[in-house]
């Protein structure tokens, strides 16, 4: 990222430390990253980047930031929402300056922190030619010890919601690695790796560029203006959208100084354009694993009308969504 977005970082950390915010805050996710730590080594086995454990590279500069205000950030928002029935507007405004903050950690130190891992698991990987199949192998190893049996009890008695049914589908089909490996290597062609690096490259230019020209600050701004003018009214429950929320987005975004800032809007257009070819592309794809799913679900026809209802609903409001948005875009050069 260019030195700008570095400095933004340094400045939100500075004043908004979101491990201050939570009693106790740093010290709990210290403790959640040694957990972490453990888990990580164990799995790498007997990659030593620079010498020293694997998990050392939570340690460095960049790492270290992400990990404990993602972490504390997840803490926060835990607690904020454990006994919350009804999410207004005015929560989510009250917290957007948290994730405004943690956009801005993340804008300084993603590709850092990223390419530091990238390189050492390369550079174990360029030294042991097993290496990838050891870190499956004791990954397969720590799932069956810590947590197979768990998921699997969950499943069983809970076969007759959308969860435990899709937890019994998987665990009977896939009964180790190799029935696992056999079902990614028939349905995973070259095209999609090829569609899906396009993606990622894609996604990371648009990340850049969003930090760098201020973006998060900029949308934290506009999305605090949008929801405080959206909490007024019938506009109780941010779940809704349709309805009184859209009719008070459409006057709040109606007036020119509420437009969307461009540099958001060329987020969010990149991002429509990615899922209309994803749509176009694989909606085949996507029909087979519906016509599987529904065939799987067959002797539970209560659960196909529950998934069916929640996916009309979401569909309903995405579309009032799309509708204000499509109705409001900012005309950017």
């Amino acid at each position: 990222m260019k030195v700008v977005a570095v400095l933004l970082a340094l400045v939100a950390v500075s004043v908004a430390d979101i491990c201050n915010d939570i009693r106790g805050g740093r010290a709990q996710a210290t403790k959640i990253k040694d957990l972490a730590a453990a888990g990580i080594d164990s799995l790498m086995g007997d990659c030593y980047p620079n010498g020293d454990a694997f998990s050392a590279l939570l340690n460095s500069e960049a790492c270290s930031a992400l990990f404990y205000q993602g972490t504390c950030y997840g803490l926060k928002t835990a607690e904020k929402y454990a006994n919350v029935e009804i999410v207004s507007y005015d929560m989510l405004r009250r917290g957007v300056s948290d994730v405004q903050a943690l956009g801005n950690v993340a804008c300084a130190n993603v590709e850092t922190c990223y390419n530091d891992v990238f390189n050492a698991v390369s550079d174990c990987a360029a030294a042991d030619a097993g290496f990838i199949e050891g870190v499956i192998d004791r990954a397969t190893e720590m799932y069956k010890a810590r947590a197979e049996q768990r998921i699997a009890e969950f499943g069983e008695q809970n076969d007759n919601t959308i969860a435990g049914r899709l937890i019994n589908i998987a665990m009977r089909r896939f009964t180790d690695v190799e029935s696992l490996r056999s079902f990614v290597s028939q349905r995973v062609d070259d095209d999609i790796i090829d569609d899906a690096y396009e993606g990622y490259k894609a996604a990371k230019e648009a990340a850049a560029e969003f930090c760098d020209s201020g973006c998060v600050d900029q949308t934290g701004k506009f999305l605090k203006r949008l929801f405080s003018s959206m909490n007024k009214g019938r506009c109780v429950d941010a779940t809704m959208f349709c309805g009184a929320c859209e009719r008070n987005a459409e006057v709040f975004l109606g007036r020119r100084a509420n437009s969307i800032p461009c540099c958001l809007q060329d987020v969010i257009e990149q991002a429509i354009a990615g899922a209309q070819y994803v749509a176009d592309t694989y909606g085949d794809r996507a029909a087979n694993a519906e016509s599987y799913l529904r065939e799987a679900f067959a002797d539970q026809p209560e659960l196909i009308a529950q998934a069916e209802a929640a996916a009309a609903a979401a569909r309903e409001q995405f579309n009032c969504v799309s509708s204000v948005y499509q109705d409001n875009k900012s005309s950017c050069a």
